[in-house]
């Protein structure tokens, strides 16, 4: 056994080949080959197997209702289902091989000059113009079974008009036998996906990107539609001159709010589109609502990371509904967000449970989540609002400061001249007090007092000139003092003009936003008054209806009334016709029985005819118009 199978090659043990000079092997021997040629154990088939069920529930799936369709990636998972079914009964395979290639010519004026992408149902090609070379967009080529069952034109032109700046824009449409293609815009930058490779959103990136998603999905719920496959593989982060402009791919599945046609990714999905796919039991009424569910999903697997996310292991539909009621009750992991604490982490939870609830009623619309997206930057308008209250103190604090040591050097400086003027001018009032004395007490004594009334002078002028300094000093202090306060004023008064600015382009905004609230309310009470006549004029034709009806009802139950009356007077009638024939029966009979019998000879005509002259008459029976034969009448002879 050994020998023979070293004979054999890896690409026929792989293989499994039947030819000359191999050996077929038993598929449980070629399977352990091939794990153990390969290095792997049982653990690792294992993880293998589960990361590949994972891939499942990360593709996009697309079931119309009779009718599934899904690729044999996940038959395992959701059922072995791999044709569609057309309108007309036909069945078509979703087959790669009825979709164009690199060098074909799509809508006669497209050629394909590489492929960019491919997916489940199809293919992103780089396109460029026969008649404009330069000209190049991004063509995706859808097969046809997709569309199984639906108004193709209808959807696209649809699509075409669905325009908003973070929604990728239709160009050009066309569909063959086998395939539809549409053209879009070419971009550079990342997806989503791609960007979280490098780790999880913050909380204002994630606002700043998701925000317009929300405004450009409200886009297309206005125009009647629904995208039913929003993940982070189909939300891209264009760049224009270094600025991020998040778009919302892949419209190819995108159908009208209320069609029957489902499609979406299993691990992104809302439960109703998980149970319309065919992965859970249950009944599901699909609209719009789906979008914010995957929207809300999504923002949760971008801020948390895929290891925090709920059901980022899970491998079969029943634990993607397991992971519902997670999202629904604790969609933030204790350990997701570290840094977001409090009251903002509380409000964002409760945000969350709203958009991914599992009652579709329930959830917000598109327009209403993107309002509700604010919660994301709660905790940065906390800090700012902390900062500007320490700004402020800091600020009134350094004032308060700056006015008191002002004063207090105003104060000083007042002080400090006063106590010196009054102090040097009682003092010289004393010297001179004491030369008068000396003056007068010895006259003789006249040049001491002209000496010492000179030196008295000098003192004072010296006391004049500590004084005038003493005044300039106070002076300059009080200039400082001014000036610190008309500076002080002057940055009031800008604070103050800025303050008024501010608050006329709040008044301004106010009373735009004023404007534009009660336009729009004018506008809407208008087309509500409008539905509300529409409806009025509909009520009153309709009860215009119902009284026709009912006289008419009224009408037909009187025929009947006097239909069944003359039923019942016929069927009377016919009681008396049949009791007057059974009375005229009878009469007859008896009339019958009295006739003579015809004799042949002469006495027994006399003796027939005696007998009957004899016999009394019969009296006629009421109301029989017939009479008995009277004994005059004699029966002709030979009767």
């Amino acid at each position: 056994m050994l020998r023979g199978l070293r004979k054999c090659s890896v690409a026929t043990i792989f293989a499994g080949s039947d030819s000359p000079g191999t050996m077929k092997l038993p598929p449980v021997v070629r399977q352990g080959l091939v794990r153990k040629a390969a290095g792997l154990g049982r653990a690792d088939e294992q993880r293998a197997a589960a990361m590949t069920e994972r891939r499942k529930l990360r593709a996009t799936l697309v079931q119309t209702f009779g009718a599934p369709s899904l690729s044999e990636s996940v038959q395992s998972t959701f059922g072995p289902v791999d044709r569609t079914t057309e309108p007309g009964g036909s069945e078509r395979e979703m087959s790669d091989d009825a979709l164009p290639d690199v060098g074909e010519i799509v809508g006669g004026c497209y050629r394909l000059v590489r492929r960019l992408g491919e997916g489940m149902f199809g293919r992103v090609y780089l396109a460029e113009r026969t008649d404009v070379p330069e000209h190049r967009v991004a063509m995706k080529v859808i097969n046809r079974a997709v569309y199984a069952g639906r108004n193709v034109e209808r959807e696209l032109v649809m699509l075409a008009a669905a325009t908003h700046p973070h929604i990728v824009q239709l160009k050009d449409h066309g569909m063959t036998a086998d395939y539809v293609w549409l053209t879009m815009p070419l971009y550079d930058g990342e997806t989503l996906e791609e960007r979280l490779e490098r780790g999880p959103l913050g909380l204002r990136e994630a606002y700043e990107i998701f925000l317009p998603i929300a405004r450009g999905v409200q886009a297309l719920h206005a125009r009647g539609l629904r995208h039913q496959d929003i993940k982070p593989d189909n939300i891209f982060l264009a760049t224009f001159e270094d600025r991020v402009h998040p778009v919302l791919l892949d419209l190819g599945v995108a159908v009208e709010r209320t069609a029957t046609f489902v499609a979406g990714t299993a691990l992104y999905a809302s439960p109703e589109q998980l149970v319309a796919l065919g992965g859970l039991q249950g009944r599901a009424e699909l609209d719009e609502k789906m979008d914010v569910y995957c929207l809300g999903a999504t923002l949760l697997r971008a801020l948390v990371g895929e290891s925090m996310f709920p059901g980022h292991d899970a491998t079969t539909p029943f634990e993607i509904a397991k992971a519902f009621e997670v999202r629904e009750r604790e969609p933030l992991h204790a350990e997701a967000l570290p840094t977001l604490r409090g009251e903002p982490r509380e409000r964002l939870i409760r945000a969350l449970c709203r958009w991914m609830t599992r009652e579709a009623a329930q959830r917000p619309s598109a327009n209403e989540l993107a309002t509700q997206l604010g919660v994301l930057l709660e905790q940065e308008r906390e800090a700012a609002e902390l900062i500007e209250q320490n700004l402020r103190r800091q600020e009134a604090g350094y004032r308060r400061v700056k006015l008191a040591l002002a004063g207090v050097a105003l104060i000083t400086a007042t002080a400090v001249l006063f106590g010196v003027s009054k102090r040097e001018t009682f003092r010289l009032a004393a010297e001179l007090e004491r030369a008068k004395a000396a003056g007068a007490a010895s006259f003789e004594e006249l040049d001491t007092c002209a000496a010492a009334h000179q030196v008295a002078k000098t003192e004072a002028e010296i006391c004049r000139h500590e004084r005038d300094e003493q005044a300039r000093v106070h002076e300059q202090a009080s200039a400082t003092a001014a000036a610190t306060y008309a500076a002080e004023a002057e940055s009031l008064t800008r604070k103050l003009s800025y303050a008024n600015t501010r608050l006329e382009g709040c008044e301004k905004s106010a009373e735009e936003a004023a404007k534009a609230w009660a336009t729009e309310r004018d506008e809407l009470t208008a087309e509500r008054r409008s539905v509300e006549d529409e409806l009025a004029r509909q009520r009153a034709s309709w009860a215009e209806e119902r009284e026709a009806l009912e006289t008419k009802r009224d009408a037909f139950d009187e025929a009947r009334r006097q239909c069944e009356t003359k039923l019942a007077t016929t069927s009377d009638e016919k009681k008396l016709c049949e009791q007057r024939v059974n009375d005229v029966t009878l009469e007859r009979d008896a009339c019958l029985l009295v006739l003579p019998t015809p004799a042949p000879s002469g006495e027994g005509s006399e003796t027939g005819a005696t007998k009957a002259k004899t016999a009394p008459p019969k009296e006629p029976l009421e109301p029989a118009p017939v009479a008995s034969p009277s004994p005059t009448e004699q029966p002709p002879a030979g009767e």
